[in-house]
């Protein structure tokens, strides 16, 4: 038994060590956020997903028979990261650090494509374009149930985002 679990442990820190390496490989993609953290405030994210251009290419196979389209756009993609926070009211906190992201992308030379403000409520969307088209797609939004931090890395189809989002059962709040 005390084998089994020593090889348990051992296939678990082999199948972490890609998902460091793809975290590390995004952050000199063109398209890369750096969203902060919010861990000190509101604990772990309640759904974090960090995915690298090897899953993604092996999503795209697998989704071929079924939706070809998404498949294509899959394979071009880099990298998805997506970290939701639970705000139970307190926005004030996930506020604070969309606004320290929106001037960081401004300064990075992203551009805004949406943004919707009621309230409590915010819907923040940017993109960052390059010589090969869209690098970047950055959606950050918070309401009074969680706060949403999105970033789709790679050659963007703008047309197919909303095909991704649904992929990944994302629903932002309406601005």
């Amino acid at each position: 038994m005390r084998m089994r679990q020593w090889i348990i442990v051992a296939l678990m820190a082999l199948l972490a060590l890609p998902v460091a390496a793809q975290d590390d490989e995004l952050k000199t993609e063109p398209g890369y956020v750096d969203f902060g953290s919010l861990e000190s405030v509101y604990g772990e994210p309640k759904v974090m997903v960090n995915i690298g251009a090897m899953l993604l290419a092996f999503m795209g196979q697998a989704a071929d028979s079924h939706d070809p389209e998404v498949a294509e756009f899959m394979r071009e993609l880099k990298g998805v990261r997506i970290n939701i926070y639970s705000t139970e009211g307190q926005v004030a906190p996930a506020m604070d650090q969309v606004a320290k992201v929106k001037s960081m992308l401004r300064a990075q030379s992203w551009e805004q494509v949406v943004q919707g403000q009621e309230d409590d409520e915010q819907v923040q969307i940017y993109m960052k374009g390059g010589a090969e088209g869209m690098q970047g797609l950055t959606v950050m939004a918070v309401d009074d149930e969680e706060a949403v931090f999105l970033n789709i890395l790679g050659n963007i189809d703008p047309s197919k985002v909303g095909t991704l989002m649904e992929q990944f059962d994302i629903d932002l709040p309406q601005p």
